[in-house]
């Protein structure tokens, strides 16, 4: 009976939200940036599959806080789930990451971003859990994949489902296998020799948010809190500048480069012949890559200074510094040529047939 009584309770609660009890204290303080709905929708097949998942619970803060919203009295979201905020339980969510809940995110046009996702549980890949969040899922509608939320460290998050969207042309490997990146013209993945241990088995690794980002909470510099810039962990941690942990300084360029985060994985000496031209010689690494390495709309993450590149992409971040303004993927890293590019700076013509932002 006891059973019967609640889930009627909990229709009642379904057809009328706003009830007393369960509108309380969502959308207030920093949980409203993501959590604007009542306690009913935002639970329900979330966090909990039904009402007796809390109204059961044997926990005494959840206890606690039905008696307080039961009574009439206010509560807020730290009352079942404490102070820590999001950012401080970032390294419990990359520890036990197979024992949580995630999304996998449904097919998307290239550049777009995916707006169905299906519940996976638990999760099966790392990122599963992070885009349950980093993502439509989480803070839906993002124009250029920049949504209208500012992180703990002001930076606007954005949608990496759409970063790492399988149908663009370019994406390190983190929802799905090189191989799988269905919008990627062959060849998909790089020669085995311009990676290093443990990524030489190019095209069928997928790789783990943590492979790249410390998501720690000892500094204040990274989006999770990490010391270094954007959370990067490894021997090198400097990009695009060629100083780690830092927001502005020289950027790092084809011969200024010893320091890059890019060479914890990839082979510097096997890079290609557009990195060791002598007269690439001090071009910028992001003059022709992008700048949040995730993936993107043309092949090899190259940006392109056209009219679709997302200002966070380009060079400098606020929409300036881009060189290449169209690009055409080589059959190997040595067989590009001057044609395989266009350039605002100069040195290359125009071309036919040019992949572009």
């Amino acid at each position: 009976m006891k059973r019967i009584a609640t889930t009627i309770a909990a229709l009642l609660a379904m057809a009328a939200p706003a009830m007393a009890g369960h509108t309380a204290a969502v959308g207030q303080g920093s949980c409203s940036y993501c959590h604007k709905t009542n306690l009913v929708t935002q639970h329900g097949g979330f966090a909990a599959t039904v009402c007796q998942t809390c109204h059961d619970s044997t926990v005494t803060a959840v206890k606690d806080t039905i008696a307080l919203g039961v009574s009439g009295q206010t509560y807020a979201c730290s009352n079942c789930h404490g102070s820590a905020g999001h950012t401080e339980k970032h390294p419990g969510y990359i520890a036990n990451w197979s024992t949580m809940d995630g999304v996998q995110p449904g097919a998307a046009a290239i550049w777009t971003q995916p707006t169905a996702f299906t519940p996976v549980s638990p999760a099966t890949k790392q990122s599963q859990v992070c885009l349950k969040c980093h993502s439509y899922n989480g803070f839906g509608a993002a124009a250029g994949g920049v949504s209208g939320i500012v992180g703990p460290t002001g930076r606007t998050l954005t949608d990496q489902a759409l970063e790492f969207n399988p149908a663009n042309r370019s994406a390190h490997p983190v929802v799905v296998t090189l191989n799988n990146q269905t919008g990627s013209p062959a060849p998909r993945a790089l020669p085995s020799s311009a990676m290093k241990a443990p990524w030489t088995n190019v095209g069928n690794q997928v790789m783990s948010c943590s492979d790249c980002h410390d998501l720690t909470v000892s500094g204040t510099t990274g989006p999770q809190g990490a010391t270094y810039t954007w959370s990067l962990k490894g021997t090198n941690k400097a990009w695009p500048y060629t100083v780690a942990g830092v927001t502005s300084g020289t950027y790092q360029t084809t011969s200024n480069n010893s320091m890059s985060f890019c060479w914890n994985c990839h082979n510097f000496s096997a890079a290609g012949k557009p990195h060791t031209e002598g007269d690439h010689n001090g071009v910028a690494c992001v003059g022709c890559h992008i700048r949040v390495p995730h993936g993107g709309k043309v092949s090899r993450l190259i940006a392109t200074a056209t009219s679709g590149l997302p200002a966070y992409q380009s060079a400098d971040g606020k929409g300036g510094g881009t060189k290449v303004t169209g690009f055409k993927k080589a059959s190997s890293p040595n067989n590009y040529s001057e044609s395989s590019c266009s350039t605002n700076c100069g040195e290359h013509g125009s071309i036919s047939g040019a992949e572009t932002w």
